[in-house]
């Protein structure tokens, strides 16, 4: 479909058959506190008129291959969306991913092809956007867009009518790497802005037309959970007791506003069933620090070609470290598009794998890990025969590993243990999981900034607040949260569901058949009449993964500006 929604003739139905809301991070650990205070009084009464579970993510619990498993019905050795980036093979190079990489169609695609006419608005893994007969607007296709650009559209003139009527839409209109005085109420603040921007969005978009799915995202509830965590939780070892009241309150805030946005976004789309749910839950983050690759060099598993000094001017990785870093922290976020666009678009996945393996021997080196503070993970250097010794040596190593009396490491899997499908190599070779230390998750960052011999420590003070790159105060959790509600629904009942459950279930609420190439189950227990949970082969096309084109290069550049992430 190539032209806006049509403007809906006098009487004529308005809304949403399924309105699906998704709220980035949310978990009932907050949820049901803030319900029992008062808070969220919409939620509530759709808990107690519907389904919840609480919705296990994918593993590592991941933004982008959770919300692709949602998206999906699918695991993401299925889908093949596993981070922002996948490091080629037997290089230090990396690509960096975008929604044409995943190996089977959406819901919305499904439904699409068969008629049904559907809307996504800011749903990550979305960019560059799929042609289905409706709208999109992309959600963040890396983790440093901070808002929509005309490449982020469909139909492409949908993007002048959002500048016109809501001045765009942004995802989180800040830097969150340098994280000053005064920083946290100026976040705060746009927040709050956005909120009811995405409202005015999808209430205006509402009122077109009845959608016959349409699904709109909030990544407020994850943004204010990452950077607020310690100024919420009384026991966390980096609580700052001292904080003005609204910092306190502020994830408290974000959720009410949100649960009053649910309110009146369910008034404009009466729909026949709602979906609330979250790609992961949240939890806070302690003040111990793993450095991995400092680890397996200790142990002999990784070299160095050089030794990164921590302090000074740095060469190699440590160099381009410690330019992304400046960058982000001297250019003001609204300028720092123009710089980062003027870098060849040639070099982007370049740099990215020199400031992440610049300096490491890999002909030299067994194992090595990206250092990921969201995904604590491995790649295998050894020949392929040698793999399974390798992963049962290495996972035994890593059970010994002692930080202040503690065990880190509580398991160690391989891929294949953890996806099924035709992608699993696009994931890397190891995932690690990491224990929490008194209810708090440690905190993994690049060994670059860490001295030779230095696997572990403890932050300073000045370092709490942490930011992206540095460790975040709010950590993501295993599991999120769903709810169902409406016709065919079941009432004041909890199932246990998982991403990929979602897509099957909602098309047989809608009255739909499942695809076969859905992993995901249709939550029987979750709905008035039980159905047969019979499949159909998908007749449409098969996604064909495309890399990133030369007129598409200005807006990836313009989405470095927040390196400190990667």
């Amino acid at each position: 479909m190539s032209s806006l929604p049509p403007v809906p003739d006098a009487g004529a139905s308005t809304g949403a058959r399924a309105l699906v809301i998704g709220w980035d991070g949310a978990t009932w650990d907050l949820a049901d506190r803030f319900m029992a205070d008062g808070d969220m009084p919409v939620l509530a009464g759709l808990v107690a008129a519907g389904v919840r579970a609480p919705l296990n993510s994918t593993t590592p619990p991941m933004t982008l291959p959770s919300w692709s498993s949602m998206l999906t019905g699918c695991n993401p050795g299925r889908h093949g969306i596993f981070d922002f980036v996948r490091r080629v093979p037997g290089s230090g190079r990396l690509e960096f991913t975008n929604s044409t990489w995943r190996a089977v169609p959406t819901v919305h695609r499904v439904l699409s092809d068969r008629g049904a006419r559907v809307a996504s608005i800011a749903v990550p893994t979305t960019w560059p956007p799929d042609d289905i007969d409706g709208v999109v607007v992309s959600g963040f296709d890396s983790p440093v867009s901070t808002g929509i650009d005309g490449s982020f559209c469909h139909p492409p003139s949908l993007y002048a009518e959002l500048q016109r009527r809501f001045g765009g839409l942004k995802f989180a209109d800040f830097q969150e790497s340098d994280i000053g005085e005064g920083w946290h109420a100026a976040a705060l603040a746009c927040l709050r802005r956005e909120i009811p921007r995405k409202e005015a969005i999808a209430s205006w978009l509402l009122g077109q037309e009845r959608w016959d799915l349409f699904m709109l995202l909030f990544g407020e509830s994850d943004t204010v959970c990452h950077h607020f965590w310690m100024f919420h939780d009384e026991r966390s070892p980096r609580f700052r007791g001292d904080a003005p009241r609204d910092l306190r309150e502020a994830i408290r805030t974000i959720y009410r506003e949100l649960d009053a946005t649910l309110g009146r976004l369910l008034e404009v789309a009466q729909p026949d069933v709602l979906c609330i749910c979250s790609d992961h839950g949240f939890g806070g983050a302690g003040v111990h620090v793993l450095h991995l690759n400092r680890f397996l060099e200790a142990h002999g598993w990784l070299r160095y070609q050089r030794q990164v000094r921590v302090e000074g001017l740095r060469s190699g990785s440590g160099l381009l470290d410690r330019a992304r870093a400046s960058a982000v922290q001297r250019i003001p976020a609204a300028l720092q598009g123009r710089v980062f666009r003027a870098v060849p678009k040639r070099l982007l996945g370049r740099i990215e794998g020199r400031s992440r393996y610049g300096d490491i021997d890999l002909s030299a080196t067994r194992a090595l890990s990206d250092e990921m503070n969201y995904a604590a993970t491995l790649h295998l250097e050894v020949p392929e025969g040698e793999r399974a010794a390798a992963t049962r040596e290495l996972a035994a190593l890593l059970a010994t590993w002692e930080v202040d009396g503690h065990r880190p490491v509580t398991a160690v899997h391989r891929r294949e243990d953890l996806y099924e499908g035709p992608c699993v190599d696009r994931s890397p070779d190891l995932v690690v999981d990491l224990a929490l230390r008194d209810g708090y998750s440690y905190t993994l960052l690049p060994s670059l900034r860490a001295a030779p011999g230095c696997t572990w420590r403890v932050l300073a003070p000045h370092e709490h607040a942490g930011g992206k790159g540095l460790g975040m105060n709010g950590s993501h959790r295993q599991h999120g949260l769903l709810l169902l509600q409406g016709r065919g629904v079941r009432q004041a009942v909890q199932v246990q569901a998982g991403m990929p459950d979602i897509a099957p279930t909602l098309l047989a609420l809608l009255g739909e058949a499942v695809p076969e190439h859905m992993d995901g189950a249709v939550l029987i227990d979750a709905l008035e009449r039980p159905r047969d949970d019979a499949r159909v082969a998908w007749d449409g096309p098969t996604p064909a993964a495309r890399p990133t084109g030369d007129a598409e290069s200005d807006a990836i550049r313009r989405r470095l500006e927040g390196l400190g992430y990667l």
